[in-house]
């Protein structure tokens, strides 16, 4: 008569333990609705950022003879580029990760796609680092098939899209052999450059983080004409247009080097009132005491100086901000000595219809 009493505790002690691993992803996983909302992860609707170690997968369905379209509501993840080697949203062509993959995407740009067939999953994945603030997508049901390729892509003719650098290199990057189609014999140009890379006068494609080094990377040049007086080596592209992006300190997140003066211009469309800026939470810069910042140092201007925000410095990221108009100037300068982490921002413009 005494088994029952002892059984009962020791049962509901194991199943307390058990803390379910979909909570941290979002309790559905399955979609077959017409359409619907998926998130990166369950605290995203209440401002969190998402977790450390996640591995996230979401199945979409759709009924026979439909395509899944995916369009982000927003998306930031640590991470830009191609590569995507720290947390990234990676898309399957059917109903699991075995199947073809559709990419991986990071940063803060997702361009509307869709599958080729009736199933997409979809699989989130972040390291042991810093968390962002994740992405929330619409999905529904559509005809087409649909790819958008961003700025420095090649769209191939199956809708796939390579790095531009990929265009006419010998190799079957697209899948159809479309991305080596109409190329001169023997050339090495390219039309498109991949995301981060610098498209030289002779069609060579280079790091945008060598214009204006003081060498000659291309080397016709190119990469060294029309840079900033101000604009000192090693402080990569300095100059920033459209409604939003990143901005980093040289090498991050690895350390700066010595002796930087580099002024990175952000430039909005007209009718932009403001462009706020939010720092990453990796931010390390020298500091030369408890509240001054002689040393090394990030300062943020509207046009004319106006409007200062800094200067910064420290392990402390500073508070999100804005900054009026529709241009800003981001400036770091280092000095001889001790070198740092540094910084990463996101820039953001508000006020257009």
């Amino acid at each position: 008569m005494l088994w029952p009493c002892l059984f009962l505790p020791y049962v509901a002690v194991a199943t307390a333990s058990i803390v379910s691993r979909s909570y941290q992803c979002g309790n559905q996983s399955y979609f077959t609705a017409d359409n619907g909302i998926i998130r990166s992860h369950s605290g995203y609707d209440v401002g969190h950022d998402y977790g450390k170690n996640l591995d996230c997968v979401w199945t979409i369905e759709a009924p026979e003879g439909k395509f899944v379209q995916l369009v982000a509501n927003a998306f930031h993840l640590e991470g830009s580029g191609f590569s995507c080697s720290y947390d990234y949203l990676q898309l399957f062509d059917g109903d699991s990760t075995n199947d073809n993959s559709l990419g991986k995407f990071c940063g803060n740009v997702f361009a509307p796609i869709s599958s080729r067939q009736r199933f997409l999953t979809l699989n989130f994945v972040t390291d042991g680092s810093h968390g962002f603030r994740g992405f929330e997508l619409f999905y529904n049901f559509t005809d087409h098939v649909m790819r958008t390729c961003l700025t420095g892509q090649f769209s191939c003719n199956n809708t796939n899209c390579v790095p531009g650098s990929y265009r006419c290199d010998g190799q079957d990057d697209c899948g159809d052999d479309s991305d080596e189609k109409n190329c001169q014999t023997g050339s090495t140009t390219h039309e498109f450059c991949a995301f981060g890379e610098f498209r030289c006068s002779n069609g060579n494609c280079i790091s945008r983080q060598w214009i204006c080094d003081g060498d000659n990377d291309c080397p016709d040049m190119s990469d060294e004409t029309n840079c900033a007086v101000n604009v000192s080596r090693g402080c990569g592209q300095t100059n920033f247009t459209g409604t939003t992006g990143n901005i980093s300190s040289p090498n991050f997140p690895l350390n700066y080097t010595s002796k930087l003066n580099c002024t990175y211009h952000v430039t909005a469309p007209v009718g932009t009132t403001s462009i706020s800026f939010t720092f990453d939470r990796r931010f390390s810069i020298e500091s030369s005491g408890i509240g001054t910042c002689t040393y090394d140092n990030v300062t943020i201007s509207g046009m004319n100086g106006r409007n200062i925000n800094g200067p910064f410095c420290g392990t402390i990221a500073p508070a999100p901000f804005e900054i009026h108009g529709d241009a800003a100037d981001v400036r770091f300068i280092t000095d001889s000595s001790a070198q740092r982490q540094g910084f990463m921002l996101t820039w953001s413009t508000e006020g257009l219809p």
